[in-house]
């Protein structure tokens, strides 16, 4: 398949394209720790997929046998009525490659609010922009996939390997337990794409991370009587200055891979601080104050290595017994995904991306982790990434492009029809 038969094919579908991925935005499939609301995206799936000539299967990443004892296993999350969804085109003919596409269902909450676009999930769309919580990251995504499974099953396009959409659940927040739960039951192919918002870059390796807490101790209270009292909050910001020139620090390294020239490829992000009572609460030392943030990492850095960095940046103040000050890691460690640039499906991504838009493409590191590390840790299925362009992930306002959402999808139809034969 050539790219103008591919972007006539996508042409065909576009209204249903732009409609399956509204309506994806406007069913609420909020990440809600421990809980999630992934079954009502799932279900919209499930019926784009009704009468078509495919093979679902449907389960709770937590009823895979085995799952539990798994070594990336990640205990705590309640998975009651968030199903994974399983779509498969089976081979028409014999010899082929098998393609897997992988995405995630979940979205993070709808905070923060206001949205000046309108509701989180208006799915509303101006000026060649569709607006609404996972728009970007990554239901659009999710939705190209999808519409390239139908057209190649409804107008019989003829495929060599099985063509599969993993629409995993729980991926935000360092989940990763829906795509292991994918991996585990089989449903694995020889090269595995993830759809994450990349703004068509074709990014066969990621950043990887971890979040965590510092926690300050205080004695509360105030100090009328001449006491010393430890302020956990004063304890709280030297640490958080010296994460601060952590970061400046190990900016300033080498960095490996496709990462090798960036200036600053490892961001570290304060989420939350929390101290005292709630505004309007007594005047006083508080007895504690907790910071979260989440540090990025690279391709080949193992948790200990990470774990051993901050303790180090950190050490003056872990020592100090008169102000104490813990360190604790709240999710599980991501690893970055690490496919080597020459793989010969990112080379054919590439050169599929290229035909499409006309321009040379060339690969690059994604600014983002996620979990197609698992492929590479647990499988022989290579990962790349590509998706549309858009912007506010995790923010108010995110919105996907739409024009990009047409390059992504022929490219992908173009991609996986000649991948497969």
């Amino acid at each position: 398949m050539d790219a103008k038969q591919a972007r006539e094919l996508v042409k065909s579908e576009w209204d249903t394209l732009v409609g399956l991925t509204v309506d994806l935005v406007r069913a609420p499939t909020e990440n809600r720790i421990p809980h999630g609301d992934e079954i009502n995206g799932q279900k919209i799936l499930a019926d784009f997929f009704s009468g078509c000539a495919v093979d679902i299967d449907s389960f709770e990443p937590d009823k895979v046998s085995g799952i539990s004892d798994h070594p990336d296993w990640w205990r705590g999350r309640d998975y009651t009525d968030r199903p994974n969804l399983i779509v498969t085109r089976r081979a028409t003919s014999k010899g082929g490659r098998s393609l897997v596409f992988n995405g995630h269902m979940d979205t993070v909450t709808r905070a923060p609010l206001p949205w000046k676009s309108g509701d989180p999930f208006s799915g509303a769309v101006r000026d060649g922009k569709l607006f609404g919580r996972g728009s970007y990251d990554m239901k659009a995504g999710v939705a190209a996939c999808a519409m390239v499974i139908k057209i190649i099953a409804e107008k019989g396009i003829e495929t060599g390997g099985d063509i599969i959409l993993q629409s995993v659940v729980d991926e935000e927040n360092a989940g990763a337990n829906g795509t292991l739960a994918a991996i585990l039951k089989g449903h694995v192919g020889a090269l595995a794409i993830i759809p994450e918002p990349t703004n068509l870059k074709v990014c066969p390796q990621t950043r990887g991370g971890q979040v965590f807490e510092l926690i300050a101790e205080g004695a509360g209270g105030v100090a009328y009587g001449g006491e010393t009292i430890r302020n956990p909050i004063s304890t709280l910001s030297e640490a958080i200055v010296m994460l601060g020139q952590y970061e400046t620090d190990i900016n300033a390294k080498p960095h490996p891979g496709l990462f090798a020239t960036e200036c600053h490829p490892r961001d570290l992000v304060f989420s939350k601080l929390m101290a005292g009572d709630s505004p309007g609460g007594n005047i006083g030392i508080p007895i504690e104050a907790r910071v979260e943030f989440f540090i990025q990492t690279l391709p080949g850095m193992i948790e200990g290595e990470l774990h051993g960095e901050l303790r180090q940046a950190l050490a003056p103040m872990l020592s100090n017994n008169a102000a104490p000050l813990r360190l604790e890691p709240t999710s599980r460690y991501l690893s970055g995904a690490d496919t080597p640039a020459d793989n010969v499906g990112v080379i054919t991504l590439l050169e599929a991306l290229t035909a499409v838009t006309g321009k040379t493409q060339n690969t690059a590191g994604a600014t983002f982790g996620g979990d197609g590390y698992l492929f590479n840790k647990w499988t022989s299925t290579p990962s790349v990434h590509l998706g549309p362009l858009g912007g506010n992930a995790h923010g108010s306002d995110e919105f996907v492009d739409l024009e990009s959402l047409e390059i992504l999808t022929t490219t992908l139809l173009m991609h996986a029809v000649n991948w497969s034969l």
